[in-house]
């Protein structure tokens, strides 16, 4: 008897969602895809890849769309690129549900969280706007039908084409001594392929590497590694540390990434 091949659906082939698909391609799954720019669609369609041209602040068809047909479907999309987001990707996960997807992962972010100190799964109270936007998107997903939902609080996303050392460099922040909560692109490449082979999902975890450096130690190495001007900051700040350890203890799977100085000179050796 034949065994069904996996396969996903991953909306926003961006920074993260087109690495994820070749990495997923190479384990076997079959995945489609969206982008929204067409010489992307084409290169990707070159390379094996079923994408869809697709802008999901047009209006949405009236039925999940027959190419992104799939197992799992995997929300690759950050606010700032969508109209409306929470009730959009309500929406569009509805609409997913009635065309069968059996799960669905929306990779949101550690702005749900708020105030201070150490942060776990189920201490999510924004106080941002950004945080308040994104914890309603999570609230939508979850609404909308999808018999399993995962939301995968993603920190601060560094690595691929996202190089820190230009995200500060040169400018005057406050809270220097604020931990920094980070996860490199590295390690999402394992954790969602991990998570992906689980059945028994969560409603939400965090996806966070344990080492938390000050802003200022690590922006300031950044930047100087990559010949920049450092940033510079004005007084300290006890700022919020986010926990990623549910995610490693339920994967059995250690961050690559666990000491960032490391990782910033390992970045810099392969220039």
């Amino acid at each position: 008897m034949a065994t069904k091949v996996p396969s996903v659906a991953i909306v926003g082939l961006g920074w993260l969602g087109e690495p994820l698909a070749e990495t997923l391609r190479a384990l076997g799954y079959r995945v489609a895809g969206t982008t929204t720019d067409a010489d992307k669609a084409e290169r990707l369609r070159a390379g094996g890849l079923r994408v869809r041209l697709w802008d999901i602040n047009d209006p949405l068809p009236e039925r999940w769309p027959g190419e992104l047909g799939a197992d799992t479907l995997i929300l690759c999309v950050p606010p700032g690129k969508v109209n409306d987001y929470a009730s959009t990707l309500g929406r569009l996960a509805s609409l997913a549900a009635a065309g069968r997807v059996q799960r669905l992962l929306f990779t949101s972010a550690t702005s749900v969280y708020g105030g201070l100190g150490d942060k776990t799964e189920q201490q999510a109270a924004p106080d941002s706007a950004r945080g308040e936007r994104m914890l309603a998107a999570e609230q939508a997903v979850r609404q909308a039908g999808v018999p399993q939902v995962l939301c995968l609080r993603l920190a601060g996303l560094v690595g691929g084409s996202r190089e820190p050392g230009r995200f500060l460099a040169g400018r005057r922040f406050p809270g220097g001594e604020e931990p920094v909560n980070l996860v490199a692109q590295e390690d999402l490449l394992q954790i969602i392929p991990a998570i992906l082979a689980r059945d028994d999902w969560p409603s939400c975890l965090n996806a966070c590497a344990p080492h938390h450096p000050s802003r200022q130690a690590f922006y300031t190495r950044a930047a100087l590694n990559r010949g920049l001007p450092p940033p510079e900051f004005e007084g300290g700040g006890e700022g919020k540390r986010i926990d990623g350890s549910a995610l490693t203890r339920w994967l059995r799977l250690d961050y690559r990434v666990q000491d960032w100085f490391a990782w910033l000179e390992q970045r810099r050796a392969q220039d």
